[in-house]
């Protein structure tokens, strides 16, 4: 009794299956960076950039306490 499934090794050997994934993989990769490049990620997670932690007054490393809230905290300081 067969299931009529494609075997794995004749998927690999299809041509629309890597022209799909050579289209999609590097896309994903590329709308990733751009993302977080962009600043964009910082502002939909509403966690500070890396240059926000450390100011030329402040040197001390502080704990964050709630990851939701880390803007206002770091604000208050």
């Amino acid at each position: 009794m067969s299931t009529r499934e494609r075997p794995f090794l004749d998927i690999l050997q299809d041509r629309r299956y890597w022209l799909i994934h050579a289209i999609t993989i590097p896309s994903l990769f590329l709308a990733g960076a751009i993302f977080v490049l962009s600043g964009l990620a910082y502002k939909v997670f509403g966690v500070p950039k890396s240059y926000q932690y450390f100011s030329n007054e402040r040197k001390q490393i502080f704990i964050i306490n709630e990851r939701f809230s880390a803007k206002s905290e770091l604000e208050d300081i």
